[in-house]
């Protein structure tokens, strides 16, 4: 994974490209802003791919950014849901402090207690064993202390969106980790099939809705053969993060690429007195993926966009400034309590949220139901990009004006506005899904 780009000759307001009326953000958005944003998973940690950023220099003793309350009332979520199902959240290395961090969180925003001892809560390993001890050694403890900001943003934001639905983490040991060879070449495809195990056990332990928060580089292999089929169950929905790191063009992450996971892209949130505005947050993923098809259901004028190909995103939700508990430090032994957050990590978990809270999901396979519902279900998302553009038609993501046409691509791609495009698919939840 990539940091997100920054793009040159852009007017950005708190990483965010406005095309209406500019509104500001509260106040305790404007405090976090006091340190920088640096992704989780970078240097040696790079083969992990998660889509999170954390604040450095961001911990506070009271929460500092969007809150459970802020992410239901954007997004019109209620409070409960009569339909409530288990999501379940796949992440890698131990947390064993992560159902009492979960606690704090969800205290600090009146959500329901969720607990091992009430059966809401259970950790688990990818093959549907007892949770992952602590990992052996210095750097084990280093992966898996950075590894818990993922974990915690995911949990988080799931509770969020389904404030009484049942959580699941099942986690993938360090030791499924991708593997390089003497030349350098790093071998995704053993990480691939634990995340398809993963998500098999989660099917098999009864979840409705699986969020996949990490993003790796995929092959033909990861999108047609075994493990592909392990990500395709129907009637239970899979959601992937689009990744951070803005138009990507023809550089796919899998699984968002496969037609069968909903692919969630991010916006960033402002707020005016009682009201929220969104626009497309700057570093959230959006590609082609040559070689996959569309979804069920995709719209021909989308997957056009892609030379009939698979086109993320499909939706979108909140990616930036989010407020998240987490206090597991193996390595530091410094906790960070209340920190701020950003990524499209925090997109795929709340939209799998939405899922499991909306009922019947029996259709489901990848997105075809999204595609399936009237406009008015989603917040139409008109404004922002993430990319460089230029007469209509997005910039390769090395920037620059091209002198031939046929190295830009559909607007659509790399900025907001009316009705689909890729950075945030048909915009973020107004409510439940209605299937």
């Amino acid at each position: 994974m990539r940091s997100p780009k920054l793009r040159s000759g852009l007017a950005v307001f708190a990483g965010m490209i406005l095309t209406t009326a500019l509104v500001s953000a509260p106040a305790a958005a404007d405090q976090s802003r006091s340190g920088r944003f640096e992704p989780v998973c970078e240097g040696k940690l790079a083969r992990v791919a998660c889509q999170v950023q954390k604040l450095v220099g961001g911990s506070y003793e009271a929460p500092i950014g969007w809150g459970a309350q802020d992410l239901q009332q954007s997004h019109d979520i209620p409070a409960t849901s009569p339909n409530a199902g288990t999501v379940a959240i796949i992440d890698v290395g131990a947390y064993p402090t992560l159902e009492s961090d979960l606690g704090v969180y969800r205290a600090q925003y009146g959500l329901p207690p969720c607990t091992s001892a009430s059966g809401c809560f259970r950790q688990l390993d990818f093959r549907g064993g007892p949770p992952l001890a602590p990992t052996a050694g210095a750097d084990g403890a280093a992966v898996d202390e950075q590894i818990a900001v993922e974990t915690a943003l995911d949990v988080d934001m799931a509770s969020a969106a389904c404030p009484n639905c049942r959580i699941m983490e099942i986690q993938i040991p360090q030791s499924e980790l991708p593997s390089t060879d003497q030349n350098g070449t790093v071998n995704y495809d053993g990480y691939a099939a634990a995340f398809g195990t993963a998500v098999q056990t989660a099917v098999a332990q009864g979840a409705n809705a699986v969020s996949i928060s990490y993003g790796l580089p995929g092959d033909d292999a990861m999108l047609h053969g075994p493990v592909a089929a392990q990500l395709a169950p129907h009637g239970v929905a899979v959601v992937a993060s689009s990744g951070d790191s803005g138009f990507e063009a023809n550089e796919y992450l899998w699984p968002q690429a496969l037609p069968t996971v909903t692919a969630v892209g991010g916006t960033e949130l402002v707020k005016q007195s009682d009201r929220y505005s969104e626009g497309a947050w700057s570093g959230a993923g959006s590609s082609c993926a040559p070689g996959a098809p569309p979804p069920l259901s995709q719209p021909g004028d989308v997957s056009t966009t892609c030379v009939g190909a698979r086109a993320g995103v499909d939706v979108s939700a909140v990616a930036d400034n989010l407020a998240i508990y987490v206090t597991y430090s193996p390595q530091t032994n410094h906790p960070l309590g209340w920190t701020v957050v950003a990524g499209t990590s925090a997109s795929s978990p709340f939209v799998a949220g939405v899922y499991a809270a909306s009922g019947s999901l029996a259709r489901v396979l990848g997105p075809n139901l999204l595609y399936e519902l009237d406009p008015a279900g989603f917040n139409d998302v008109t404004s922002g990009t993430n990319g460089g553009i230029s007469n209509g038609r997005c910039l390769p993501p090395s920037g620059g004006v091209p002198a031939d046409p046929k190295q830009t691509f559909d607007g659509r791609l790399c900025s907001a506005g009316a009705g689909w495009d890729g950075p945030t698919g048909r915009g973020t939840p107004h409510g439940l899904f209605r299937f």
